[in-house]
């Protein structure tokens, strides 16, 4: 079992915002505390009205960004962080002038060959700048 605090990191450090702000919410409302079991989420209940409130107003500021692979012709891809494969698509647009043929989320925790290292998306995404953003060609 691990506790609280250790469940609420990995929601944030995976983007899992409704988790995230689930926990937050019973801490805020003292239900839980930091130390406890993470089982004890399975007798609490939030505010549904507040954690509601707190998720549509990302209080968080938790910012899911995704890993686009759009197909531009027979055998080449590009590679995009964006929110939605719709902001993926008008990126790709805006900075190549290319339509895609199709547009694939990946999983973030696929790893790829940066260089001379190995990353996953989610570690890559982590050195970028700003998003939307394309970050190769395949």
């Amino acid at each position: 079992m691990s506790s609280i605090k250790t469940l609420f990191e990995e929601a944030i450090c995976y983007e899992e915002h409704v988790l995230a702000h689930y926990i937050f919410c019973l801490i805020q409302e003292g239900k839980i505390a930091w130390d406890d079991e993470d089982s004890v989420l399975f007798e609490v209940q939030p505010d549904i009205e507040k954690l509601t409130n707190m998720i549509e107003n990302n209080f968080l500021g938790i910012c899911k960004i995704h890993m686009y692979a759009l197909k531009v012709k027979k055998g080449k891809w590009v590679f995009i962080f964006a929110k939605s494969p719709e902001e993926a698509k008008v990126h790709l647009w805006r900075t190549t002038g290319s339509k895609p043929l199709n547009c694939q989320e990946l999983s973030l925790d696929q790893e790829v060959l940066i260089g001379n290292r190995f990353l996953n998306f989610r570690e890559w995404k982590k050195e970028q700048s700003g998003f939307p953003c394309l970050v190769g060609y395949c």
